[in-house]
């Protein structure tokens, strides 16, 4: 193909909202990053940076404060167990993530998988609302990091002035001059380039594991186990109740992939840094929650701050200790913010390059850094984090993720059976994957409603019998890197439970997601771009 026009886009000018549009796909053999000289990323991230990415990008506000949510309200010591499944659940979908990254290790993450699996119109809705999600998210940890200065002074037995707390106007606004700080750090740091934020990355996630391994370490030593009894004061629902609270403690693997463009060896660093990141944060949140349980019964676990709390109205009245956890939750928290903020460019100037954003995404600083993409992005973060409280930003955050999760899921079992010429024989896996996907949503409903017990088992056995066909087909494009074990049964169960907790969010959840996408529908006239080449496959 002839990409001698700046950053030639993959798509056609023709109406944007016809048939074609939707379902053709992004060639499978398009430009790598790195291909265009110009449109170039600076490749120069090893494994180390890869994972530390990772870290600090997962291992934030999940140990620092869900904990004490899921121990307080869900599960009491047995949100040990929460976590361990919730990791499962979230491995089936790094699998499926870590198959794609290898297989097309471009900056997109799940935009670029999608787009390429299951066609333009599902690449591009993942991408608009994985947009929103990094800018949330960021806003979200921005306003947590905000909120661990009041812990400060309640360590010192001072409230924080209301300048710190905020100025609340109603219950969705709540003003804030403060948290836009860290964003606008962090975002001058990632515009002076990838290797020296990786620098500062790797410096603020060893000081955030070594808080948690100093928490461990320390806390152990006041470690009550009778504490431990019950181990399950809520039952097992309890525990699956607790799931639905730490399960997003694990969202940030993903944005490992978004640094495809920068990694030396994509293929074989990526799935290492996901499946690694994962193994790496189940054992620090199970090690805290052991710890957090066995120093404070379960009903008097802060909610807020449970780690330095834990030394303060534990009767240990050790205030030094708690210091350091505060301030080691600030540089935790400063290290979730920069890889929030550092995804978001990425994603813009991948969908740019393709043709579905503004032109203007795709231009760098002398560094190779998408700094048009990166400032925006911070901009529109610190707004978020001026007005919006804490909670109202966490709600908005997990069905697009949830989504981008099933959207991969789907395209590595595609991806399979896909012919070179982008046929494939017999039933079309995506036509049984949507049905999949709509009795999953009807069995999360069940599920939250408390259907029939039989209706349940029914709406599961339709589920394992579209599994049951889909395992029939023959497989016939297997990748020779990385492969998701068990496919397609492994990233079907992603669907499932992936699916089953979208349809346990609350309602206000779908609202948002609907009216940005038709914000992005009605503003983005994605097709109006000309290309030098018609030999594009569709």
């Amino acid at each position: 193909m002839n990409y001698s026009n700046k950053y030639s886009p993959l798509v056609k000018k023709r109406n944007p909202y016809s048939l074609n549009s939707i379902i053709r796909k992004y060639p499978l053999n398009g430009p790598k990053d790195g291909e265009d000289s110009e449109a170039s990323l600076n490749k120069c991230l090893s494994i180390i940076d890869i994972v530390s990415y990772g870290i600090g990008s997962t291992v934030g506000a999940g140990v620092f404060v869900s904990i004490g949510i899921a121990i307080a309200t869900k599960a009491g010591p047995g949100t040990l167990l929460s976590f361990l499944f919730s990791a499962i659940a979230c491995l089936i979908s790094a699998f499926c993530y870590s198959e794609f990254s290898a297989r097309i290790p471009v900056s997109g993450s799940a935009y670029t998988f999608a787009y390429v699996s299951l066609g333009e119109f599902m690449g591009w809705f993942v991408g608009w609302n994985l947009t929103l999600e990094y800018a949330i998210s960021a806003s979200a940890v921005a306003r947590g990091w905000v909120g661990y200065f009041q812990v400060i002074f309640k360590i010192f037995g001072k409230d924080a002035p209301e300048w710190i707390s905020g100025y609340s106007i109603n219950e969705w606004i709540n003003i804030n001059p403060v948290a836009p700080v860290i964003i606008v750090i962090c975002t001058i740091i990632l515009v002076f380039g990838i290797k020296d934020s990786a620098r500062f990355n790797m410096a603020i996630t060893a000081i955030n594991l070594l808080t948690i391994t100093f928490f461990i370490i320390l806390g152990s030593i006041y470690v009550d186990r009778s504490n431990w009894t019950p181990f399950l004061p809520y039952g097992m629902s309890g525990v699956f109740s607790g799931c639905s609270v730490v399960f997003f403690s694990y969202v940030g693997f993903d944005s490992v992939t978004t640094l495809a463009g920068e990694v030396k060896n994509p293929k074989r660093d990526l799935p290492i840094g996901i499946v690694g990141t994962l193994v790496i944060a189940t054992a620090l949140y199970i090690g805290v929650t052991l710890v957090l349980s066995g120093m404070v019964n379960y009903v008097h676990v802060s909610q807020n701050s449970p780690l330095s709390d834990a030394f303060i109205d534990n009767g240990l009245d050790m205030k030094w200790a708690a210091m350091i956890i505060a301030c080691g939750t600030l540089t935790s928290l400063t290290a979730s913010t920069l890889c929030s903020l550092l995804g978001q460019p990425r994603i813009y100037l991948q969908m740019a390059k393709d043709g579905l954003f503004f032109e203007k995404f795709t231009s760098m600083n002398k560094k190779q850094v998408p700094v048009f993409g990166t400032v925006f992005t911070g901009v529109f973060a610190s707004i978020l984090a001026i007005i919006l409280d804490l909670d109202n930003l966490t709600n908005m955050i997990s069905i697009g993720t949830l989504l981008a999760f099933t959207a991969v899921c789907a395209g590595v079992v595609v991806m399979r059976f896909r012919k070179e010429d982008g046929g494939e024989d017999g039933v079309p896996s995506a036509l049984l994957l949507f049905i999949l996907f709509i009795f999953a949503c009807v069995f999360g409903v069940s599920s939250k409603l408390n259907w029939n017990m039989w209706i349940q088992i029914s709406l599961g056995a339709c589920q394992a019998i579209i599994i049951g066909l889909l395992w029939l087909k023959e497989q016939i494009n297997i990748p020779t890197s990385f492969r998701c074990p068990f496919n397609p049964i492994l990233p079907c169960l992603g669907i499932i439970v992936n699916t089953f907790f979208i349809m346990h969010l609350d309602t206000p959840s779908f609202y948002r997601v609907a009216v940005w996408t038709a914000l992005g529908i009605r503003h983005s006239k994605l097709n109006q771009l000309d290309t030098t080449d018609d030999s594009i496959n569709y």
